[in-house]
């Protein structure tokens, strides 16, 4: 019997049935592997959300500041990380203080900084310190709205404030900003025109150079000048008296004025084609051959390439065409009549005329 039992333990196990107790083995222990990062950020998830609830809860209804300022306390691991900037400010979401809009330029020397501080950082025994260009502190107390208020008094130039929540001795957050006094006026200069000059109608150019970065109008028309300040505006007038007023303002809304009158003229007539007929001789015997010299020209110069016709009497000779000095040339053998006779030239919306004086 004990000798049947072992030969029978003895016996291989099947390859099939091997096979298949692997294959299960295997895919046991991959779906736990598989299965446990999701079990982990789940629990990552569920502790987060556990921890945060509550503030996040209070939050609802405060600013996107106070919001972020709620998960940054829920969540220690989050405060200090992508800190959220706010255009054209030094301010970070959270804590500090919030401050109603400022002036990047102004004029004035008295400013009325107002701001508030976040509903979740107010706390007691906090205070709002203003610091003006790094000069004395004031210290401000905080209602129970968060609400502060200071009047400034800056000075001509770049004015450096800083906001600062303080704890005791503690800063717990700060924000900065910077106001710029500008209290002078920006140049202007008009190039052209010059008052009472006459100008031919019926364009008028205006051209200046003002301030770099300054605003620009003439006759309530705006006008950009480029980076350097130059500045051109033509426009239409009728004959007469024309004042022209140009008006120059800087970022700070310093301004500058210049008032001129000028006359504007009717505009020239334009001047027609003209012709000028020469003969290289005036004086001549029946058949005798004479040369005939053409000169076309208007106002903006000669005219090329314009067929003009010459006769003698009531007779057509010939044609010819301009070069490009507006010069043409004709010859032709003088008529048997004798006396004296005219030479004709049309061509290009004028006429020319020269005596030829024949005789045996």
């Amino acid at each position: 019997m004990i000798t049947r039992t072992a030969e029978r333990r003895r016996q291989p196990v099947p390859r099939e049935r091997y096979r298949a107790v692997a294959r299960t083995a295997k895919r046991r222990r991959l779906g736990a592997t598989a299965r446990w990062p999701q079990v982990a950020l789940g629990l990552a998830f569920f502790t987060a959300s556990f921890i945060a609830l509550p503030r996040l809860t209070a939050g609802i209804g405060a600013s996107v500041g106070e919001l972020a300022g709620s998960l940054q306390q829920a969540v220690p691991g989050l405060q200090g990380e992508a800190q959220l900037r706010l255009p054209g400010q030094n301010t970070s979401v959270g804590a500090a203080p919030i401050v109603d809009p400022l002036p990047q330029f102004t004029r004035e020397l008295t400013l009325q900084l107002s701001g508030k501080v976040p509903s979740f950082a107010i706390q007691p025994g906090r205070v709002v310190d203003v610091a003006l260009s790094g000069g004395s502190i004031t210290t401000l107390a905080i209602d129970q709205s968060g609400a502060f208020v200071a009047p400034l008094t800056l000075r001509e130039g770049v004015n450096a404030i800083t906001v600062t929540l303080r704890s005791d001795r503690d800063i717990v957050a700060s924000s900065s900003y910077t106001v710029t006094v500008d209290r002078t006026p920006p140049t202007l200069t008009i190039a052209r025109p010059t008052a009472g000059d006459p100008v031919d109608g019926p364009t008028v150019v205006v051209e200046g150079t003002t301030e770099p970065g300054a605003s620009l109008q003439i006759n309530d028309r705006t006008v950009v000048p480029n980076p350097e300040g130059a500045f051109s505006e033509s426009f239409s007038a009728t004959p007469g008296p024309l004042s022209i007023t140009v008006v120059a303002r800087d970022k700070a809304g310093n301004e500058t004025t210049t008032k001129l009158t000028i006359v504007v003229r009717e505009p020239p007539p334009a001047a027609g084609p003209t012709m000028t007929v020469n003969l290289d001789r005036t004086t001549v015997k029946p058949g005798q051959f004479v040369n005939a010299y053409m000169l076309l020209r208007d106002g903006t110069g000669p005219r090329a390439n314009v067929t003009l016709t010459l006769s003698v009497g009531v007779v057509t000779i010939g044609t010819a065409q301009t070069d490009a000095s507006g010069t043409a040339h004709i010859a032709f053998a003088a008529p048997t009549t004798e006396g004296d006779i005219g030479v004709v030239v049309l061509g290009g919306g004028a006429s020319g005329r020269a005596t030829l004086t024949v005789a045996r």
